[in-house]
């Protein structure tokens, strides 16, 4: 018996990670605009130690997931462990119109380059589901969506996703059957230009807030997690856990910023607001300062020789921007107001 076999959209960016690209997808599914939803909350949040070897890493707490990425919204999200029987579980989900999204291991999926070579936890989507196949969708590159065998589905689903030197930072995560039940919970608000000024005065308050003790928040958290990374002695056991950390915790935060510079900039259009247009460009520049920033992270754990003197002139960089991004978002939201 087939469940739910109708294809669905894919939908990815070029600094998105399997995280947004599959939230995307249930909110396509559910009649929502990825950018509108996904693309309205930007912020920098950060617990230390709080962090674990997932593309789709994101600190949420004491939110669901998906609440803490679609701030704006009533969209929320909750784990569920499938065990023994979880087709089961995922055939409910889709009788209901609930796409789920599954943690899996690149490892043991047919479509993936790290077929069989290499072990990284990833996010995709299931659509449907026969006595013989599961169904699903995934948008990141090489991108693929259509039937696998269930025996490789279960095998990803449930891998241990052990250690592996070709992946340090992805890799030592179990699937464990786990999947994400996201569903908007209540009535969108209607995005208009008084929202938008309400969306950017609360993500610019944010980033100007004072940090907490146990979370690094906004410009002065940035500041300081920067500051504690560009600190520490090259070639320590400390220096690649937190590079380790920097290069999973970045991405999804990288990404927030590129979808936040759209949204920006598809309103911008659509009001004629100039403000606005110099805002997204600020913060896109935010977006690709991460880039840097996680890069060179990166290469400094594995090369170290002089990384760190690059690392520090990168995290310089990225605050600046992030300065200016801020100045043009207030700018743009007294345009908006005007």
């Amino acid at each position: 018996m087939t469940t739910n076999a109708r294809s669905v959209q894919l939908w990815t960016r070029d600094l998105g990670s399997c995280l947004h690209a599959t939230l995307a997808t249930v909110l396509l599914h559910g009649g929502y605009d990825p950018v509108t939803v996904l693309g309205a909350p930007w912020e920098f949040r950060r617990r230390p130690g709080a962090w674990s070897p997932e593309e789709y890493y994101f600190l949420a707490e004491p939110d669901s997931l998906a609440k803490r990425l679609a701030l704006f919204h009533p969209f929320e999200s909750r784990w569920h462990h499938g065990g023994d029987g979880g087709l089961e579980q995922l055939r409910d989900a889709l009788a209901v119109g609930v796409l789920p999204i599954v943690a899996v291991d690149n490892f043991h999926l047919p479509f993936r380059p790290a077929y069989r070579d290499v072990h990284a936890a990833h996010l995709l989507v299931v659509y449907g589901i026969t006595a013989t196949e599961v169904f699903v969708s995934d948008a990141q590159p090489p991108a693929f969506q259509g039937p696998i065998p269930t025996a490789d589905f279960l095998a990803s689903w449930g891998s241990l996703n052990p250690a592996d030197d070709a992946d340090v930072f992805f890799s030592a995560s179990p699937s464990g059957r786990r999947w994400l039940r996201a569903v908007m919970r209540g009535p969108v608000p209607e995005p208009d230009r008084r929202w938008l000024g309400h969306v950017i005065r609360e993500n610019v308050r944010r980033y100007r807030q004072e940090t907490t003790a146990d979370v690094q928040t906004g410009l002065a958290g940035l500041r300081r997690y920067l500051d504690e990374l560009c600190s520490l002695r090259p070639g320590t056991g400390a220096a690649a856990d937190a590079l380790s950390e920097l290069y999973v915790i970045s991405w999804n935060i990288q990404a927030q910023a590129g979808l936040h510079a759209e949204f920006l900039r598809r309103a911008g259009v659509r009001w004629a607001v100039l403000e606005l247009a110099e805002a997204a460009a600020a913060v896109d520049a935010v977006a690709h300062g991460w880039t840097a920033v996680r890069m060179t992270g990166a290469h400094a754990r594995v090369w170290q020789r002089r990384r760190f003197d690059e690392l520090r002139w990168h995290s310089a960089e990225l605050v600046r921007r992030l300065e200016v991004a801020l100045a043009r978002l207030d700018r743009a939201a007294d345009a908006v107001s005007g």
